[in-house]
Parts: structure tokens; C-alpha cells; sequence
């Protein structure tokens, strides 16, 4: 007996087609006003306007602005996570795949201001992105970031006692919903890896939104140490992070794995 082919899926109609045109055209036109004009820039009409629709025609699309800014974050999320995840195939080292993780997001932010803005901040005054609508799109972000966390730790490349988080603090409503859509990673490790997140972005909202750039006189220098720091107080060997650093000295590679390892320890 012949077994039943699979149904070749429709093809959109053409007016299915020109209305995901415009959507797309809409989203567009939307991040440029973002990009130019900063949070909070936002106009449906002015989109409008400049894509020749009235007024009424736009909201056919997006019944009200917080709809579009919706999927303007959706799309957001999306985009960062696909970089994430490429940036975890770049080295087998786990140590090494985590500092990949955490950089490439500082790189997307100082490459897409707007859209980092976007999603974490506030892109206009009382918005607040629908859990239901968004949470699918920024799990896949926490989920690249708490599997690579716990593949390190799988792998013995993190030394749990001596992440630097309390041991029984616990995660916030939104971190819980998260964990729980990366349904891989045991409860113990989030608190580590969401240490590590939050003071990453912190360091990119200082550089972006911040004086940072008018403190110090180079910023990714400054993000490498602040890096390193970040991801001692995850739990990693300082020597595993710098195993590719010809210039580092085989005593400093000891200095620096006793002071990640060893809080209390004074060099030498």
C-alpha cells in the first residue's frame, strides 16, 4: 500500500502576500523612527504618513501601538537569539563558548542600539511587553544562555562553590517562567548564569545610555576585564580564560586562577 503523501501547503494569496508586505514595510519604518529618534519616538500616524496609507488603514494592522511594538520585540528577541546561537559553534571549549555568548551580546547591542533599547528598556512610558505574546522569543535568548552555563558546568569548567551568588537566592517571576522554558537547566545553575547576564548588561547600558566611553579611554579593554571578572564570579578558572593569550605569562595564568578561585587570596 502506498503510504499518503504529505499535502503541499497552500501558497499565500496575493493578498496575503501584499499584507505581510506591509506588515513588514511597517516594522521597517518603525525601527527607522526608533534608530533616528530614540524610545519613545514611535508614531503610527508618522508611519502612516510616510508609507501613504490614512491613518485608519495602519490600524487594520496594528489595532494600537503597543501591538507593534510587540512584534517589533518578538522579531528583536528572535534576531538576537539566532546570533547567540550562532556564536556557541565558534569554539568546543565551554569556558570559551560561555565568553563567546556573553561578548557577541555586547557586540549585537553596540551594533543595533535601537533594538537593544528596545528590548531592554522602555520603548515608551507604561509599556509592558505581554508575557504570552513574547515570552517564547526571549526564552530562546535565556536558553542559549543557561545551556551554555550548564554544558560548562556538565563539562567541570565551573566550580559551583565559588560562584559568587548567595546560595539560597532564588529567581524573580520572569527568570522563574525562563528556567522553565529551558526546561534543561536545574534551578541551582539560573542563579549563576542570570549573575552573569545582568552584569553584562549593566557593563552595555553603562557604554551605551551611560559616561562610560567618557570614564575610560577604551571600552573594550574595558569589557574584556569586566568580563573576566564576570565569569570568576560565575564560577570559572581564570586560566581556562585566557588559555589563547600568548602575551600572559605562565605565573600570571597562576596569579589570576588562585584570585578567581580563592577570593580571599592576596597574589603572589
Amino acid at each position: 500500500m502506498t503510504p499518503p503523501q504529505a499535502a503541499t501547503p497552500k501558497r499565500p494569496t496575493r493578498q496575503q502576500q501584499r499584507r505581510e508586505a506591509t506588515i513588514a514595510e511597517i516594522k521597517d519604518r518603525s525601527r527607522e523612527q526608533l534608530a533616528t529618534g530614540g524610545a519613545g519616538a514611535l508614531s503610527l500616524r508618522a508611519v502612516a504618513r510616510d508609507m501613504g496609507l490614512s491613518s485608519a488603514a495602519i490600524y487594520r494592522y496594528f489595532p494600537a501601538q503597543a501591538d507593534l511594538i510587540t512584534a517589533l520585540c518578538v522579531d528583536t528577541y528572535n534576531d538576537l537569539a539566532d546570533t547567540i546561537e550562532r556564536a556557541r559553534t565558534h569554539d568546543s571549549d565551554s569556558a570559551h563558548r560561555m565568553r563567546n555568548v556573553l561578548s557577541t551580546f555586547r557586540t549585537w547591542a553596540l551594533a543595533h542600539p535601537s533594538d537593544f533599547a528596545l528590548i531592554f528598556g522602555t520603548p515608551f512610558p507604561g509599556y509592558i511587553a505581554p508575557p504570552g505574546e513574547t515570552t517564547e522569543a526571549a526564552a530562546r535568548f535565556a536558553t542559549a544562555l543557561f545551556v551554555t552555563y550548564a554544558e560548562a558546568a556538565d563539562a567541570g569548567a565551573v566550580e559551583l562553590s565559588a560562584v559568587q551568588v548567595p546560595a539560597d537566592q532564588g529567581v524573580g517571576e520572569l527568570a522563574d517562567i525562563l528556567v522553565n522554558q529551558a526546561a534543561i537547566v536545574p534551578p541551582a545553575l539560573a542563579a549563576g548564569a542570570i549573575s552573569g547576564w545582568v552584569s553584562t548588561l549593566g557593563f552595555i547600558s553603562a557604554e551605551l545610555w551611560g559616561n562610560l566611553g567618557r570614564i575610560v579611554d577604551n571600552t573594550d579593554t574595558a569589557f574584556d576585564a569586566h568580563l573576566r571578572g564576570v565569569m570568576c564570579s560565575m564560577g570559572f578558572n581564570a586560566s581556562d580564560l585566557s588559555a589563547n593569550n600568548k602575551e600572559q605569562s605562565d605565573a600570571s595564568e597562576v596569579r589570576n586562577a588562585r584570585s578567581c578561585r580563592e577570593p580571599g587570596a592576596t597574589p603572589g
